[in-house]
């Protein structure tokens, strides 16, 4: 980065030179200059300095200003007014853009071309020119508004011409000038050059045919060859060349049929026009070549990515087919090849509606993740696919396609398993919790008038005298060996569950249901045949007290142990160690919910 205090010197130095010598060679009849690039050396100054070295610059340039219009132009009287007037105007044109782009895209973009045309070269201008024309009309006379016109047209025009010049070398980088250092294409830039000074010569020095279009040609080409760079530099050829056969007074300008002066205004018209066409549509190729340029640098990286991803990368047509699978598809899906099926083939047969409807869904809300898990099938062993989808945003109301990563989750999948198990069953005797027993309770309530189903609860008799007698490490080994006799009599039709502390529950469906007093039995037989061994290598045995009920109406849970709790209780005033069962529970939902122990019949 260039100090500010060097930039304002190179700048100075620049400024008086370029503005003395348009002064002294551009001033006709004792007017105004009919050129004036010193507006944009001063806002491309102004534009590269920090805020607060402005007033410096400007102090700066205003005397060299004064100095140049003394030295070669209406003399030390006016000099100091007319250089105020000028370095405000490039201050003030500073300004505008700074204030409109504040990302100074100028030279970089479409619409930032369209910004410095307008404010550079016509609204930053006015203020000064109505203050620049009324003073020339006290200098030489004649009418302010003539004055004011020339001064805009001399100072909007030279600004256009120059400025883009000046910011673009003020954002000089390496890769604005790749093709020029490359050996390989100096010599293809030297010829486009030549060209253009070639085709301008001939088209400037001779009258004999309209010509003035020619040098647009060898301009087009250089600025899609080389950009804003071969643009600017096509530009500076052609104005060489024009210029030139001007100050011969040969060639198409020269023959014009109007005074000097205006044969120079016409001639910088027609150089700010080429530049007008030249610029915006060189900035254009080079947005578009740097978005290409992503493009592909984005595709590698993808490439490169779906190479060594575990995932598959897929990428679908709006029909769901696969237009493209990375590496990892193969292993995922078990196929050779995918490219040409749909994206179901990474699942079962049966899958292909699911995997539809989740496209839908992703259609129907571009630029949102939908998710799909589905377990398969693969060479005997189960696997778990996580697929993530995402159409593709279109300006069409219908996706145009769909970009999809599949993954194995198996790992994560059994993880949840296992903690949605462990969740559910008591970690002392491996049965079932009292949340998966409530659960399981309340899915058949729901369906109990079609499919009636027995219900039990299960109580050891005096399990606190083991606890006291023998500690609480026997009395969870009691509960253990309890939980064991339950699993071997559990079966699909027959569920066991621990409902805390010493009490357990039942629930028998189907054809077990009418037996279910009958498996209580065995299950009480059981527990009071089995040894329970104490800590000092004896035993001892334990009894347990069973109500069983069934349920053939839908009712709620609590009504529902209420039913079983009954003759639990009637076990229990009976002497404990025997299963009761209510025999008229048909009628269970007319209990209502305010009686605490339902009302029923109880047999031994």
């Amino acid at each position: 980065m260039m100090h500010p205090g060097l930039r304002i010197a190179i700048y100075g130095v620049l400024f008086f030179s370029v503005t003395s010598l348009t002064i002294f060679s551009t001033r006709f009849a004792g007017g105004l200059a009919l050129v004036w690039p010193g507006t944009a050396l001063a806002t491309a100054l102004f534009l590269t300095l920090p805020t607060e070295r402005h007033v410096h610059a400007g102090a700066v340039l205003v005397a060299l200003s004064t100095s140049a219009t003394a030295l070669f132009g209406f003399g030390p009287d006016w000099s100091f007014p007319l250089g105020l007037v000028n370095i405000f105007e490039g201050w003030f044109v500073a300004f505008l853009l700074n204030r409109a782009r504040p990302q100074r895209d100028f030279v970089e973009s479409e619409s930032g071309v369209v910004w410095l045309g307008f404010l550079a070269g016509i609204v930053g201008i006015i203020p000064s020119a109505v203050v620049g024309g009324a003073i020339a009309a006290q200098i030489v006379g004649g009418n302010v508004f003539e004055h004011a016109a020339s001064w805009l047209v001399g100072h909007g025009l030279g600004t256009l011409l120059v400025l883009p010049l000046a910011l673009l070398l003020e954002s000089y980088s390496r890769a604005d000038y790749r093709h020029v250092r490359d050996w390989r294409r100096v010599l293809p830039f030297i010829a486009i050059l030549s060209f253009t000074a070639l085709v301008s010569v001939v088209a400037f020095s001779q009258s004999l045919l309209p010509a003035l279009f020619l040098p647009i040609v060898p301009l087009v080409l250089a600025s899609f060859r080389f950009r804003r760079f071969g643009a600017a530099i096509a530009v500076l050829i052609i104005t060489a060349a024009a210029a030139g056969t001007l100050a011969s007074e040969t060639g198409t300008f020269a023959e014009l049929a109007i005074p000097l002066w205006q044969k120079a205004l016409f001639l910088q018209f027609y150089v700010v026009i080429l530049l007008l066409i030249a610029f915006p549509m060189a900035v254009a190729i080079q947005q578009r070549q740097r978005v290409m340029d992503e493009l592909v640098d984005r595709e590698a990286m993808q490439r490169l990515i779906a190479d060594h991803s575990d995932d598959a990368l897929l990428q679908l047509d709006g029909a769901g087919t696969i237009r493209f699978a990375s590496p990892a598809s193969r292993r995922l899906s078990g196929r050779d090849d995918v490219e040409g099926l749909h994206m179901a083939a990474f699942f079962s047969a049966f899958d292909r509606d699911m995997v539809a409807a989740s496209l839908e869904k992703a259609a129907e809300q571009p630029g949102q993740t939908k998710i799909l898990e589905r377990s398969v099938e693969h060479d005997g062993e189960t696997r778990w696919l996580e697929a993530k989808l995402r159409a593709i945003e279109t300006s069409r109301s219908k996706a145009s396609g769909f970009v999809v990563t599949i993954r194995d989750v198996t790992e994560r999948k059994l993880d949840e398993l296992q903690a949605s198990r462990e969740a559910r069953t008591d970690p002392l005797t491996g049965l079932p919790n009292r949340r998966a027993f409530l659960d399981m309770l309340d899915s058949k309530l729901r369906t109990a008038e079609q499919a009636p189903f027995a219900f039990a609860l299960v109580d050891l008799d005096h399990f606190k005298r083991v606890n006291d007698s023998y500690g609480h490490t026997v009395g969870d080994a009691v509960l253990t060996q309890i939980g064991r006799i339950m699993h071997d009599m559990a079966s699909e039709d027959c569920f066991f569950a621990r409902l805390g502390g010493e009490e357990f529950g039942i629930i028998a469906t189907g054809p077990v249901a009418e037996i279910a007093p009958t498996i209580c039995e065995r299950l009480r037989l059981a527990i009071q045949q089995k040894p329970m061994s104490d800590n000092d290598g004896g035993s001892f045995h334990i009894t347990a007290s069973i109500g069983v009920a069934a349920i053939g109406e839908r009712c709620s849970s609590s009504m529902a142990m209420q039913a079983a709790d009954g003759p639990l209780y009637m076990a229990k005033a009976s002497g404990r160690n025997c299963t009761r069962r209510a025999q008229d529970m048909g009628a269970l939902a007319s209990l209502g919910t305010q009686v605490r122990k339902p009302q029923v019949k109880i047999a031994g």
